[in-house]
């Protein structure tokens, strides 16, 4: 049981005013929260959700933190644009908060519900359709990426989705998307190439790449959140992939020759040439520490498309001596989705959870800096918060990488290629006791100071929030195309909600 709290974290793993007709709401309007729920239950009997029915409990408590359960005036719960369109009409003229919620695993408080105000949960909205002429794979934002995953593998396919399979489509696309296959297709979000969409109006608009009429929102759809649209079905490009090999392999590090090993091995993957250029695998590199059980370990979860079952990219992996804790894989699949199935653990939602963002470059000294800093304040500063684990992820962002998203016409993120791959850091913690939150909050923040510290007294920080691994105070959007991306959000975000409807009463982890 104590492993299974530290292993559990280690696989964890981006202004302009509105019109005065809709202003920023500053008060709870219980009343506008209510009249919309009334009307809602009177248009949709059969969708509609008061506190107390088991579809309320069971859609409302679906996020994956702790820290972001609270309690909507009523749950929605549409099975399509129209009814998504339809329902807009009445929030709005009931002048009510609402919010939209996929997966529900962004672990920032407001981002997926709303007191008072409306939940909409888009669970329903889960259709999924091949094109096989388009090379296409139509999904819905409600389902998980397991969903879509073992769907794909019955026909020997794949979309550069999500890692972890518990995670819902919606929110991993419209952030970004860290993926298997990266560096063959870029970001998850640079393989949607349409979408479907509910603007602040109530329109229903279909989207294609291409399509210069649209050609703004596509790109703001890419990574910039839920600030323009509420995303009803994404088309991704979708490829072959059939067999892969797999592993996940955790050590005791306690003793300092484990994690010495384990570093060296990290340094040659992403030193040039090492396995971090090779196009065909992908790592989540993992330290982890639990200061009430005295625990510190390091995991690599490891995967390689095709056939190989030694691959070499990972393997200076194999020199690492310490007492193995878990081990799971080591072998070829005959399905490439053994992998994400082997991170399934990560499903379970009894924990409050934080996540932070911190980059800097591959460099060994960087990655050193990350590891010290994490883990020795962990054991400082967090001994005495219940049941609390700490995980710092080492996430290689390759030259390749950001190449390829480039070539698919480039995101919201706008990460130039000639920044050369770098590492995006993700430090994760999970607690039980709710009077720690302010303690673990403070502790993220100060951690991700000090690394971006002495990574940028040695040149090497990287000035790059990604959101969907942000803290609830980050402003992600302010790092991205080095602060270019920013304005032309927000003008999108005008041109396509000019009331400011969607700025001011939808909730949002991540606003502009």
């Amino acid at each position: 049981m104590a492993f299974r709290a530290l292993f559990f974290l280690a696989l964890l793993g981006d202004l302009v005013s509105a019109a005065a007709s809709f202003p920023r709401q500053t008060y709870n309007n219980t009343s506008s929260a209510n009249q919309a729920c009334h009307q809602l239950t009177a248009a949709f009997p059969q969708k509609l959700f008061a506190a107390g029915t088991a579809q309320f409990e069971n859609q409302s408590l679906a996020i994956w933190s702790e820290t972001c359960l609270i309690t909507p005036s009523c749950v929605f719960l549409p099975s399509s644009a129209a009814d998504i369109s339809s329902a807009l009409a009445i929030i709005k003229s009931a002048g009510s908060q609402f919010s939209v919620r996929a997966g529900g695993h962004m672990p920032v408080p407001g981002a997926q519900s709303v007191d008072p105000g409306v939940f909409i949960s888009l669970n329903n909205l889960n259709d999924r359709t091949l094109n096989t002429t388009a090379g296409v794979a139509s999904i819905g934002p409600g389902q998980t990426w397991e969903d879509v995953y073992s769907w794909l593998a019955q026909y020997g396919l794949a979309v550069n989705g999500g890692r972890y399979p518990s995670v819902g489509v919606g929110g991993v696309l419209i952030g970004g998307g860290i993926g298997y296959f990266a560096s063959t297709q870029g970001w998850g979000c640079d393989s949607v190439v349409a979408f479907e969409a509910v603007l602040a109006d109530g329109t229903i608009v279909q989207v294609e790449k291409g399509d210069n009429n649209y050609a703004d929102l596509l790109w703001a759809v890419r990574g910039g959140h839920n600030n323009f649209a509420i995303i009803t079905r994404f088309d991704m490009e979708y490829f072959q992939a059939s067999s892969a090999y797999a592993q996940v392999i955790a050590w005791n590090a306690s003793a300092p020759s484990t994690s010495d090993e384990f570093f060296a091995a990290l340094d040659a993957y992403m030193a040039p040439g090492g396995g971090v250029d090779d196009m065909s695998v992908a790592i989540i590199p993992t330290v982890a520490a639990s200061p009430s059980l005295g625990l510190y370990e390091v995991v690599t979860d490891q995967f390689a498309l095709g056939n190989d079952s030694k691959p070499a990219a990972f393997a200076n992996f194999s020199k690492v001596n310490g007492p193995i804790t878990a081990q799971a894989g080591g072998q070829v699949y005959d399905t490439w989705t053994e992998m994400p199935q082997f991170l399934n653990s990560t499903a379970a939602r009894n924990m409050r959870q934080i996540f932070w963002s911190v980059s800097f470059r591959a460099d060994p000294r960087a990655i050193s800096i990350a590891n010290r800093t994490v883990i020795d304040m962990t054991f400082a500063k967090l001994a005495d918060a219940a049941n609390v684990a700490v995980a710092l992820t080492y996430q290689p962002i390759s030259s390749a990488w950001l190449r390829e998203s480039a070539a698919r016409g480039g995101n919201v993120l706008s990460l130039d290629p000639e920044l050369g791959t770098f590492i995006a850091g993700l430090i994760a913690a999970q607690w039980t006791d709710a009077a720690d939150d302010a303690l673990i909050t403070q502790f993220c923040e100060d951690a991700t100071a000090e690394i971006k510290k002495q990574t940028a007294a040695l040149g090497l920080d990287i000035d790059f929030i990604y959101l969907n691994d942000a803290g609830k105070t980050q402003k992600p959007f302010e790092t991205y195309g080095n602060g270019t991306s920013l304005p032309k959000l927000q003008a999108i975000q005008k041109k396509y909600d000019p009331e400011g409807f969607y700025k001011n009463y939808l909730a949002h982890g991540f606003a502009l």
